[in-house]
This record gives C-alpha cells, sequence and structure tokens, in this order.
C-alpha cells in the first residue's frame, strides 16, 4: 500500500499522547505510578522505532526553532495551510494486514502478550454485527503447555492507546493455517503499528508456544504431548536397539551444535519397525524427551487423525524438529506395500529448504516396505526390535512388579527360557499374572512371586501367543458399525476356544485390524 510523505513522525506524537495521559492523570488528582510511567516511555521509544521503519516522514521535530523550506520565504499562509493539510491527512484511518508463518493460536497468543506490555490491557473485544444482529466478542481457549489453558480474545479487539482496531485470527497459504493479523487506525499511528508487527515476530521468535515442544499434528489448533509420566528408566530394549537409536535419532539430537559444526547433517529418515507390542511409541517418546530436552520440537502424526502432509508443514514452521509418524502402513491405505516413498519425498522437501528435520517411521510390517526405499539415501537407517534377551526380560519383569514382590533367588535363565519370543507387552502381563498365581496360593494374600510361578504365568500366556501370531492379518475396516461388529465377534469366538477368556487388543479395531 502506498503510504503518504505528509505524516509526522510517530516520536512527537507519542509525546503528546504522553503529555495527555500525564494531564488526564492529574485531572484525578494522582501521579502516574512508576508501572504507568515505563509504559509510557515504551509507548514513546515505539514510536521512535516506527518512525525508523517508516521513515518517509517531510517534517522532523528537533531544536528549539521552527525553521520551514526555503520555498516557503515569504509565504506563511501556504506553510499553515501545509501543516493543516498535514494534520488532517494524519487522522485518516489506514489498514495494514501481516501473516506470521506460525500456527493461529501462537500468533494470537504473541500479539496478546505484546499489547499486555504495551498498554497494560488485552484490549477490548467488539462486538460483530451479523444478519441475526450484535455477537459479543469472543474467547477462545488455547493451550499453553500440556497442564495450562489461557482465553485470548478471538476476532476484533480494540486499543484505544492506539485508536486502533485489530483483527486476530488465521489465513491458509502453503503451510496450512498460519496466524493473521490485521488492523485498522490513524495514519498518524503508522509508525506505531508497524513497530508493534515487528514486536510480535520477535516474541513468536523467541517465545512460540510450540517450538521446542512435544505436540500432536494437529494442523489448526496443535495440543501438547504430556512427558512427565515417560521415565527413561524404565525402557527395555535390547542393547543393540539402545545403541542403534542413540547413534541414528538421539545422538543428532543431543550434539545438534557439534554435528553442525562438522558439516554432519541432522536430516535423518529412519525406520523403527516390529511386531505389535514391542515398545515402539515408548521409543517415540523417549525421543520426545531427548527433543524437548535440546530444543527441538517434537511433533506426533497419530494414526488416522493427522495428516503426514501438514505434519512435515508444521515442522518446518517449527524446526529444528522431529516427526514420528507411527504406523505407516495405515496412513498408506489398502495398498499391498507401503508406500513410504511419499512420505521421504516430503521430508527431503523440507530439508532441502534448509530446514534440520529428523523423520522417524514406525511399522508392524517392515516385510510390506518397498525395496527400494531401504536403500541409504532414502532411508538412513533401519532399527528392528529384536527379542529381549535375559537382561531385558529380567529388567521388565522387576519393573513390573518391583522387587518387594519378587523372591531373592529367582532363576532368571530358566524364567528368560520360559519367556523366549514374548514380546514387551507378554511380558508385563505374565508379570502381573504371576502374582495372582502366587496370591491364589495364598489363600488371596498377597505374597511374593517365585521362580516357579512366574514360569507358570508364561506357560498360560504362550497359547494366547500363538493365536495372535497364527491368526490372519484383518483387512481395513470401512465404517464404525463394521469395526464394532468385528470386534463383537471376535470377542464371541475367542472366548468359545476351550473355556477360555483373552483379551482382544484396541487396536484390532482401530488400526483397521492390523497388529
Amino acid at each position: 500500500m502506498a503510504r503518504s510523505a505528509l505524516v509526522p513522525t510517530d516520536a512527537e506524537l507519542a509525546i503528546g499522547h504522553l503529555m495527555e495521559e500525564v494531564q488526564s492523570l492529574k485531572e484525578k488528582n494522582r501521579e502516574p505510578t512508576p508501572e504507568e510511567k515505563l509504559r509510557d516511555t515504551i509507548n514513546h521509544l515505539l514510536g521512535q522505532l516506527g518512525a525508523k521503519i517508516t521513515s518517509e516522514d517531510k517534517l522532523r521535530f528537533e531544536g528549539t526553532e521552527f525553521i520551514l523550506p526555503a520555498s516557503y520565504s515569504g509565504n506563511i499562509p501556504k506553510a499553515i495551510d501545509y501543516l493543516r493539510n498535514l494534520e488532517n491527512e494524519a487522522k485518516k484511518q489506514f489498514s495494514f494486514n501481516k501473516t506470521f508463518r506460525y500456527r493461529p493460536y501462537d500468533g494470537a497468543y504473541a500479539f496478546i502478550q505484546v499489547m499486555k506490555q504495551l498498554t497494560g490491557t488485552s484490549g477490548l473485544g467488539v462486538d460483530r454485527v451479523t444478519m441475526f444482529g450484535k455477537e459479543p466478542p469472543e474467547f477462545v481457549s488455547i493451550n499453553v503447555s500440556p497442564t495450562e489453558t489461557v482465553q485470548v480474545p478471538w476476532g476484533q479487539i480494540a486499543f484505544p492507546t492506539y485508536e486502533a482496531t485489530f483483527d486476530v485470527g488465521y489465513t491458509t497459504d502453503e503451510y496450512g493455517f498460519v496466524s493473521h493479523i490485521s488492523v485498522t487506525a490513524p495514519r498518524k499511528f503508522r509508525g506505531h503499528i508497524e513497530a508493534i508487527f515487528g514486536l510480535i515476530e520477535r516474541y513468536l521468535k523467541e517465545n512460540s508456544i510450540y517450538r521446542g515442544k512435544a505436540i500432536n499434528g494437529h494442523n489448526l489448533s496443535p495440543e501438547f504431548i504430556d512427558l512427565s509420566r515417560v521415565d527413561e528408566r524404565k525402557v527395555v530394549y535390547s542393547q543393540s536397539v539402545l545403541r542403534q537409536l542413540s547413534a541414528n535419532v538421539w545422538a543428532p539430537i543431543r550434539y545438534s551444535e557439534r554435528f553442525r559444526s562438522q558439516g554432519i547433517p541432522l536430516k535423518r529418515a529412519v525406520l523403527f519397525a516390529g511386531p505389535f507390542g514391542t515398545g515402539k511409541t515408548l521409543g517415540a517418546m523417549l525421543t520426545a524427551k531427548e527433543a524437548v530436552e535440546n530444543g527441538w520440537t517434537f511433533i506426533m502424526c497419530r494414526t488416522g487423525k493427522d495428516d503426514p502432509a501438514e505434519v512435515m508443514k508444521t515442522a518446518e514452521l517449527y524446526a529444528p524438529a522431529v516427526v514420528v509418524i507411527e504406523d505407516i502402513d495405515v496412513h498408506a491405505g489398502t495398498s499391498t506395500k507401503v508406500e513410504i516413498s511419499r512420505l521421504l519425498e516430503m521430508l527431503d522437501g523440507v530439508v532441502n529448504k534448509g530446514n534440520e528435520v529428523i523423520g522417524l517411521f514406525t511399522t508392524n510390517h517392515i516385510e510390506e516396505i518397498q525395496k527400494g526405499a531401504l536403500r541409504p539415501g532414502r532411508i538412513d537407517a533401519v532399527i528392528e526390535i529384536d527379542d529381549l534377551d535375559e537382561p531385558g526380560f529380567r529388567k521388565l519383569i522387576t519393573l513390573t512388579l518391583g522387587d518387594e514382590w519378587l523372591e531373592d533367588n529367582i532363576d532368571w535363565s530358566a524364567v528368560a527360557k520360559a519367556y523366549e519370543g514374548f514380546k514387551p507387552a507378554f511380558v508385563a502381563e505374565a508379570a502381573n499374572r504371576s502374582q495372582r498365581f502366587a496370591m491364589a496360593e495364598n489363600g488371596g494374600l498377597p505374597k511374593v512371586a517365585n521362580t516357579e510361578d512366574l514360569i507358570l504365568a508364561a506357560q498360560s500366556l504362550r497359547p494366547q501367543l500363538e493365536l495372535m501370531e497364527g491368526a490372519k492379518e484383518g483387512v481395513v475396516v470401512n465404517t464404525l458399525d463394521d469395526a464394532m461388529r468385528t470386534a463383537v465377534e471376535g470377542v464371541a469366538k475367542r472366548t468359545s476356544m476351550a473355556g477360555r477368556t483373552f483379551h482382544v487388543e484396541p487396536a484390532t479395531v482401530l488400526n483397521g485390524g492390523r497388529q
């Protein structure tokens, strides 16, 4: 938008505003508080900053003398007309808008924090006029952490200090939903508005509510992931898996500055594979903790809820970032082969723009991954969760029950042999079941589990493992009715087998019948 050159500097206008405020306070028989004086000083400096940004003004205020251009020599009335026109021009309304490449609620929160610092208020909500009459100002609740929610004005907000009405909302561009703020104000406050938008941009860079946090992949209003219950001490993988996670995923996050200084690319595409119940989600949550602790953004693409393409765009906005796309076979739809190539192309597109993004893709069906995608340069590393060894079984059983509920002389070699082939979910169930065996033999009273209890629990659970491994893969469930029918029929079928009752995992339905 073309700007008029006939506009006074905002520094002088800010001084006039300060004098008006002081006079108003004196009329109320009190002096400005230190906070009010500081706020006025900020606004004065803001006007000076705005004047530097919009340096087209022909009028300067300095010194103690009136100095006019030589062209007005002997023609004072003409100079007066010029100043009057300038005054009228300053009162005219102008419009300004800016798009911030942050998610909408991030921009709304930054806007209100900046305006509170400048004016001491959150502004005055403006009634919206609709075909049904006036509607009151709108406030929205936004999450700023896993446990904290705040209310922010949404829509039109008036700030009398600047005689301005801001419209806070969003627009869409190549990144999806992004923050958008427009304003209508007198031209005399142009410099202030320019400076305000600059302060909002700076606040977002330094205090974004999403950057460096763990969030899900919602495009409009991401939700925070609570990592407080993720305990890395309870991780139970084989040493081989832990070493691979550390080298291929966690090291670039932990030592990113060293990687940069050595010219080592931080972009990684890692495939994390293993059958259902082997701890892939736990690995993702451990990665989330590593990311947040080291200033990286962590974004989870939820199966059936988030679009991987939109999640990649969020990662681009909040890089450096780690993107976890769970169950890529489900995201691929009904194709017989997993279309991971599209995900890799999206990741490459983000990285080619200079963004640092790590992609961690999980799958239950590594055998369906296209062979061409597995070569280095496409998939940088494949981490396949292998079976637990004796130390792994011992750690997981101990973590499940606690040392106090296990005899001191457990024969862990015998236990490991009985638990051979068990995935972590089955190990945890068998451990809990061993305690029930122990209590059943003790008249229902609490009793520590011994080697025999642990082995008996494993033997009782193995038929269920064999049933699961021998079961056919389900088909993708198209409707909720189909899903419910499949679940009920599965329960009925299993409960009729040999008088046993079997637990049907919810993932059987949620993941389209796949485990």
